[in-house]
């Protein structure tokens, strides 16, 4: 065989080679606005945020058949713990996962111990109530933080270190508002509730030291404020997803630390209540890139 030939082969095999271990995109889009009038939560727009998710995750390298959708009702508990294993399975190493969730969030009472102030944070599929009714519903639809985490480490365990796993949360986990939901005023829509989900009971404290983040995650706001919607020419969003729809072009390839301040400039603009978004993740958010490598 010539070296002309050998060289060939060898171009061709590193080719397939690189395409056999390429990133794949997969993301998970969560959408609920219009709950059952019995769950007991207000009608927001967390579904109208599905489309300009999409837009935002298009810009940065998704295609359409790469996102999965659950809007509304299809959004019950049971779908999206199911869509969640199903990344796990499918994903392979270096893959780069996105799981965004717009809907209401609610602290509910932490029934294994491992939460200082006694309260887990959760959020609300469109199949949970907003409260505890003895023999009726006692929040067995509520997707727990400690759920979402054992869910998110099979992901992780399949990606693999050089992979991505962000996820991003336009809701309100908090219990310590000063103001809850503005019911008579149209202008003013808040994902979340002043009300937490008290589960009767005493419940064992475990004294646990908190284990590092496998993720980024980015929340519309600090544990102490609401998140709020914004009005973009006459239509309501989350305020952190229209946020990274406006800034679509231009967030994917820098450090976190740029991405925040990029955000929480144009949520300034959006919104003018205090809202500050937080960004977590084990590494130094001056280093690590966002849909980069």
């Amino acid at each position: 065989m010539s070296n002309f030939r050998k060289s060939i082969i060898y171009i061709l095999c590193t080719v397939f080679s690189c395409a056999a271990i390429a990133q794949n995109n997969r993301a998970l889009v969560i959408g609920i606005g219009d709950y059952p009038i019995e769950s007991g939560w207000r009608k927001i727009n967390g579904d109208k945020d599905i489309e300009i998710v999409c837009a935002f995750l298009k810009e940065n390298g998704f295609t359409q058949n790469s996102i999965v959708i659950l809007k509304n009702a299809e959004a019950t508990k049971a779908n999206i713990v199911e869509q969640f294993k199903l990344l796990a399975t499918n994903a392979k190493t270096g893959d780069r996962v996105y799981i965004h969730f717009s809907g209401h969030g609610q602290q509910i009472t932490d029934t294994d111990g491992d939460e200082d102030d006694g309260w887990d944070e959760a959020w609300i599929p469109y199949n949970a109530q907003k409260n505890f009714k003895k023999g009726i519903y006692e929040g067995e639809n509520h997707l727990i933080d400690d759920e979402i985490c054992l869910l998110l480490q099979n992901i992780r365990k399949k990606i693999g270190t050089t992979g991505e796993l962000i996820v991003v949360a336009d809701a309100c986990h908090s219990g310590d508002s000063t103001r809850d939901e503005e019911e008579d005023d149209e202008d003013i829509i808040i994902r979340g509730t002043l009300d937490r989900f008290n589960i009767p009971g005493e419940f064992p404290k475990k004294n646990e030291n908190e284990q590092p983040l496998q993720w980024i995650v980015i929340s519309a706001c600090l544990a102490y404020q609401n998140n709020y919607e914004c009005k973009v020419d006459g239509k309501n969003y989350g305020s952190l997803s229209y946020s990274l729809y406006s800034l679509r072009n231009e967030i994917g390839n820098n450090p976190l630390n740029v991405v925040k301040n990029m955000i929480s400039g144009t949520m300034k603009n959006l919104v003018a209540m205090p809202q500050t978004i937080q960004i977590e993740t084990q590494n130094n958010l001056n280093t690590t890139i966002l849909f980069g490598k």
